[in-house]
């Protein structure tokens, strides 16, 4: 009986092996890899010793990631929907553009910053009119702010005007029809 034959995956047929053959030269290029990997994944655990900088023991408190010191506020650029009884509300970016929720909000930071607010603003409102979302049935107009946002209370509170601390309107159009 061969080799080949006796290998067999769980159908019964033979399987092919490995796509690489096994050489020195192989085995030398995985290790040293393998190494380069382990090293980059412990290298931030070096700050562990500190006692200063270690605030608790969640694994990966020491990586910058989850560590690092943040703003005390952040600037979103985003849609606000004014409804008809006069309350204001964010609407889905989806109104602003295809892609992901960090992909649009890129994009529409660029347009705005570029001057192109007004339009963006007619735009979303032309697509607020001609969707049928149950959320956005009584939005009458749609606003393209820069807000400015208080990190702390945004995290602690689900009231808007305690983390809310500036609103730069950039573009405001009305939904037609409404």
């Amino acid at each position: 009986m061969s080799t080949e034959a006796a290998i067999r995956n769980h159908w019964g047929a033979s399987s092919p092996g490995a796509s690489i053959a096994d050489t020195a030269a192989t085995r030398v290029i995985a290790g040293v890899m393998t190494g380069l990997l382990l090293t980059a994944v412990a290298l931030p655990a070096r700050r562990l010793g500190r006692t200063e900088e270690v605030r608790d023991s969640f694994p990966f408190s020491h990586y910058p990631m989850f560590s690092a010191k943040r703003a005390s506020f952040y600037w979103v650029t985003h849609l606000l929907g004014e409804r008809a009884d006069g309350s204001m509300g964010p609407l889905h970016y989806s109104y602003l553009g295809t892609g992901g929720l960090n992909a649009v909000r890129r994009q529409v930071r660029r347009r705005v910053r570029a001057g192109d607010g007004q339009l963006l603003a007619e735009r979303a409102a032309a697509l607020v009119g001609s969707r049928d979302r149950v959320a956005d049935r009584t939005v009458v107009r749609v606003h393209i702010v820069r807000g400015r946002y208080l990190v702390d209370p945004f995290m602690t509170s689900r009231n808007r005007d305690e983390y809310t601390s500036r609103l730069d309107v950039r573009g405001s159009a009305e939904v037609s029809g409404r």
